[in-house]
């Protein structure tokens, strides 16, 4: 204990110790407080605690904008949003292949009965569709086997003309029949159609005696048949005597309404074929 001049007991070293105990105390609180860094707003800049005392520092601005981990790195196969971008045109992915055109064509002009063209078409669509290079395919099949199905009917229908043509060539009209005609007869009912023929080939009938009808003859030619008989010449009549098994027949337009200009074809008919001309 510290001793005053006058011999008494001092306490002020007691004092002095007390301020340096609180001074001691005080420094071990400031040494073990904590700072708490202030937290960074969203969508502002990044700070950063100050290291000296006296020194302020400015905020950092984010280099990638508001998001603090930084920018997303970009899709490498283009497009966004989280959708696939295989199909996007100039994405550099995947591009699905167009409808080919040929293709269409051919099932167009298949269904306009364009037979040849939609035959080619189809056949070079059926090629340029080859291996999934365009769609397509399915068109240039159908648009072919159309093709195909109205070429088979233009030649029917080719057929059938031609066919028709010659039948009606070939028909023997009443006002058309000359005398040594040889034919072929058809009767339906009442009514009968001849047929012209080469006699070198086999038919059932030749030609004997025309006759048109006028005023004069108008009612001996209603006997038709008996008719014939005076109207063929006596020559005529010696070779069909010649030949066994013939039947004299006449036709005429109307037979029972005979008119002036009316014809009457007068023929011959064999219950067999004959292969040569009788007169």
């Amino acid at each position: 204990m510290a001793l005053t001049t006058s011999g008494q007991p001092s306490t002020r070293p007691w004092r002095r110790a007390n301020r340096a105990r609180r001074s001691s105390s005080s420094m071990w609180r400031t040494r073990t407080s904590s700072r708490t860094p202030p937290t960074p707003a969203p969508n502002q800049g990044i700070f950063r605690e100050p290291r000296r005392a006296g020194r302020t520092l400015l905020p950092v601005s984010n280099p990638y904008g508001n998001d603090p981990y930084g920018q997303q790195p970009p899709n490498p196969y283009g497009g966004g949003g989280g959708g696939s971008s295989f199909n996007a045109p100039g994405a550099g992915g995947f591009e699905q292949p167009k409808t080919d055109g040929v293709s269409i064509a051919a099932l167009v002009t298949g269904l306009l009965c364009c037979a040849p063209v939609s035959l080619i078409l189809g056949i070079v669509g059926i090629k340029r569709t080859k291996g999934g290079q365009r769609k397509g395919r399915g068109l240039a099949i159908t648009g072919l086997v159309l093709g195909l199905v109205g070429l088979l009917v233009w030649i029917g229908v080719g057929i059938a003309a031609i066919a028709g043509v010659a039948w009606f060539d070939s028909l023997l009209l009443p006002e058309e029949a000359e005398v040594g005609q040889c034919m072929d007869v058809t009767e339906e009912g009442n009514e009968v159609l001849l047929y012209e023929k080469d006699c070198t080939e086999d038919h059932d009938a030749e030609v004997v005696a025309v006759a048109e009808v006028d005023a004069d003859n108008k009612d001996a030619i209603s006997g038709m048949v008996a008719y014939c008989n005076e109207i063929i010449s006596d020559e005529d009549q010696i070779k069909l005597a010649e030949v066994e098994g013939l039947e004299y027949k006449a036709v005429i337009e109307d037979p029972n309404n005979v008119d002036i200009g009316d014809h009457l074809v007068c023929y011959v008919e064999s219950s067999k074929k004959l292969d040569e001309p009788i007169l």
